[in-house]
C-alpha cells in the first residue's frame, strides 16, 4: 500500500509540474508576447472577416496610389499594387496564403480600422461592423522611389534617402525585389532564391561599413581633441599590437589631419586615433550614432552591430575604427549617421507613414518630426560636414554640378577579402543639408568611390529635381 500511494504522489506530483508549467507558458504569451500573437502574420482571427472590410488604401506623399483592395470574381477582396516591384520592400504583401509583411503587417489593425486595445475575441464582432480601413499617407515620393530601383538595376543592394531635418524617408529601395501582384504564384521561387529578395535591405541586410564609419570614428576624434593630437605622420602602414594595418596600395599620406584623412582615406590615422580615443569613448560615440541600438521605425529591421567592448584588443579597436572588423549597419543607419552631420548634430526619428486618414477622410494621425539622438555639438558636425564637403570637391564620382555635396566613400572587404561591399553616403545642398542619402552595392567586388558615388549623384539629384 506504502509503495502504491507513493506512486500516486509522483503521478500528482509530475502533474502538478507540468501544469504550472502549462500556466506559465500560457501567461507568457497572454502577457509578454500577448501584442505580438495579435499582430502575427499567421493569426487567422485577422484574416476571419477580412472579406467584409474594405482594407485601407496606401498613398505616396503626393497622393499616388500604391495599394488597394479589389474584389476577384468570386466576390472575395484581395490587394493591388499599381507600382509593384519597385514598391514592395516597403509595402510589403497581405496574403491569406503566406501572410503579411511589410507596412502591410505593421500597420495592419490601421488599416483594418482595428482598435489596438480590441480583445482578440471582440475582432469578428469589430470587423463585421467595419466597411472600410483606414488609408496611410507615406512621405515617399514615387519618382524618386523608382530611380533608386532603376539605379540598382543588376546589383544586390540599397538606396534610402530622407530629410535630415525631419526624419521622412522619401526613397527606400531594395535589390532584388519581387512582385507582390505575383507572390503566391511565384512564392517558391521567392523563398528558394540564394539573393534574398523577400528581405528589406534597407532596415534588415547589415553590411561591414568601411570607410563609411569613418565619419563615427572623426566625432570620437574630434570630441577628443583637447587629450590627442589630432595630426600624425601617415607613413602607408602601421603596427598596432602585431597587425599590420595599411592604407589602399600603402599610400604615404605624410603629416595628416582629420580632414586629409578623410580625403585620403587613412585606414592608418582611424586606427591610430580610435586607439587614443579609446573603446569606451567609441562605444559612446557609436552608441549616439544608434549603432547597436533598435532604431523605433515604421517597418522590420534588424539593429547595426556595435563592435566596441572594454575588453577587446587594441588590434580589433583599430580595426573596428575604420569600418572593419565586427562592425555590422544598416542602410538606414548609415543614413541615419549622414543626417545628423547634416542636422547640425541631431538625429531625427525616421518614418514612412506620415498619416493615417479615416474612412470619411479624416486625418486621424498627423506625425510630427522627433529628435531620436543628440549625437554631437552642432560645432563638430559642422566641422565634419565641411570636411566631407572638401573630400567631394577633391575629386568624387558624387560631385554634382550645380549643387555642393559633402558624403564619404566605403569599400568593406568581405568573403576573406575576395570581394567588397561598395558604399556611399552624402547630403546635398553641403551648404543647406535637405537630403541625406546611403547607397550600399553588395558583394559588389568593386571601390565605393568608383560604383556607389555615381549612385549617390544621381540619386541627391532626382531628389534635388523631385522633391521641393
Amino acid at each position: 500500500m506504502e509503495k502504491f500511494n507513493k506512486k500516486i504522489i509522483l503521478i500528482l506530483s509530475l502533474f502538478v509540474v507540468v501544469f504550472v508549467a502549462f500556466v506559465l507558458y500560457m501567461t507568457y504569451f497572454q502577457i509578454v508576447r500577448a501584442e505580438d500573437v495579435a499582430r502575427h502574420e499567421y493569426n487567422k482571427r485577422l484574416w476571419v472577416d477580412e472579406n467584409k472590410i474594405e482594407r485601407g488604401a496606401i498613398y505616396d506623399r503626393n497622393g499616388n496610389l500604391l495599394a488597394e483592395t479589389k474584389k476577384d470574381s468570386a466576390g472575395n477582396n484581395y490587394r493591388h499594387y499599381p507600382k509593384g516591384i519597385a514598391f514592395s520592400n516597403i509595402i510589403g504583401y497581405n496574403s491569406t496564403q503566406y501572410g503579411k509583411n511589410g507596412l502591410e503587417k505593421t500597420f495592419n489593425n490601421t488599416l483594418l480600422n482595428i482598435s489596438k486595445d480590441t480583445p482578440l475575441s471582440e475582432l469578428r464582432n469589430m470587423v463585421q461592423s467595419t466597411d472600410k480601413g483606414n488609408s496611410l499617407g507615406l512621405t515617399i515620393n514615387s519618382n524618386v522611389q523608382e530611380k533608386a530601383y532603376s539605379l540598382l538595376e543588376g546589383r544586390k543592394g540599397s538606396i534610402v534617402v530622407m530629410n535630415p531635418e525631419t526624419g521622412e524617408i522619401y526613397a527606400m529601395s531594395s535589390r532584388p525585389g519581387f512582385d507582390p501582384n505575383t507572390l503566391e504564384e511565384d512564392w517558391e521561387h521567392l523563398i528558394n532564391n540564394e539573393d534574398s529578395p523577400l528581405l528589406n535591405r534597407g532596415t534588415q541586410g547589415r553590411y561591414t561599413p568601411g570607410s563609411v564609419f569613418k565619419v563615427v570614428s572623426g566625432t570620437g576624434i574630434l570630441e577628443n581633441k583637447d587629450s590627442i593630437d589630432l595630426t600624425m605622420k601617415d607613413e602607408g602602414t602601421i603596427t598596432i599590437d602585431g597587425y599590420v594595418i595599411a592604407n589602399f596600395n600603402k599610400e604615404v599620406n605624410g603629416n595628416t589631419n582629420l580632414r586629409r584623412a578623410l580625403q585620403k582615406s587613412s585606414n592608418v590615422y582611424f586606427a591610430q586615433k580610435g586607439v587614443e580615443v579609446g573603446a569606451e569613448k567609441m562605444a559612446d560615440v557609436t552608441k549616439r550614432n544608434y549603432i547597436g541600438e533598435k532604431i523605433p521605425f515604421d517597418l522590420p529591421q534588424e539593429a547595426s552591430v556595435n563592435p566596441f567592448t572594454p575588453s577587446m584588443s587594441k588590434a580589433d579597436l583599430a580595426a573596428a575604427s575604420f569600418g572593419q572588423g565586427k562592425t555590422q549597419v544598416t542602410p538606414l543607419n548609415m543614413t541615419l549617421v549622414m543626417s545628423a552631420i547634416a542636422n547640425e548634430g541631431k538625429m531625427m526619428k525616421p518614418y514612412v507613414v506620415g498619416e493615417v486618414v479615416s474612412p470619411d477622410g479624416e486625418t486621424k494621425k498627423n506625425v510630427e518630426p522627433q529628435v531620436l539622438s543628440e549625437v554631437m555639438s552642432e560645432d563638430i558636425a559642422n566641422e565634419l560636414l565641411g570636411d566631407l564637403r572638401a573630400v567631394v570637391q577633391a575629386g568624387s564620382e558624387a560631385a554634382l554640378s550645380n549643387v555642393a555635396v559633402a558624403g564619404k566613400s566605403g569599400t568593406a572587404e568581405i568573403k576573406n577579402k575576395a570581394s567588397t561591399n561598395s558604399w556611399f553616403i552624402a547630403t546635398a545642398p553641403a551648404n543647406d543639408p535637405k537630403f541625406a542619402v546611403a547607397v550600399v552595392l553588395e558583394d559588389d567586388g568593386s571601390y565605393g568611390g568608383t560604383t556607389a558615388a555615381p549612385i549617390a549623384r544621381e540619386i541627391l539629384q532626382s531628389a534635388l529635381n523631385n522633391i521641393d
